[in-house]
């Protein structure tokens, strides 16, 4: 599965792309429900399922819940359900959920401490013996 970092810049045109295909498909999903326009219609339903799964695998890489969205799209009456918006919004929820979670690799593998041995340094010098000072305190 190819992911992209999730950006500003993504994120704002792909809920705008869901929302318009959701948008869009009311008035022809009435048109279709009449009988009027219904083959037209029903190409024009599937033209703007298959155009906006693509550009939201482009702008928001590729996801396994884009292909559901996009079979559920294809029935007719169902296709009412906001599924690009929500699908859009489940694909932001759930990489929001993996980044910030910890990798279970780091989980499962703290880091290891080498142990270093220690380079022997010379022994330290005595302080140097001079001469003592008498302790001065109340001689009462």
């Amino acid at each position: 599965m190819r992911t992209s970092k999730l950006t500003r810049g993504k994120l704002i045109p792909a809920f705008a792309i869901a929302i318009l295909a959701d948008l869009l498909q009311f008035p022809i999903t009435a048109a279709t429900a009449t009988g009027w326009l219904a083959i037209p219609g029903e190409t024009a339903d599937m033209v703007i399922d298959f155009v906006t799964m693509l550009a939201l695998s482009a702008l928001l890489g590729f996801h396994w819940v884009l292909l559901p969205t996009f079979l559920v799209e294809l029935v007719p009456g169902v296709d009412l359900i906001p599924t690009w918006t929500g699908s859009v919004a489940f694909i932001i929820w759930q990489r929001k959920q993996a980044a910030s979670a910890p990798t279970p690799a780091a989980a499962a593998n703290p880091p290891v401490i080498i142990d270093v041995e220690e380079v022997p340094t010379k022994p330290a010098e005595p302080a140097p013996q001079g001469k003592s000072i008498p302790h001065r305190g109340n001689s009462n």
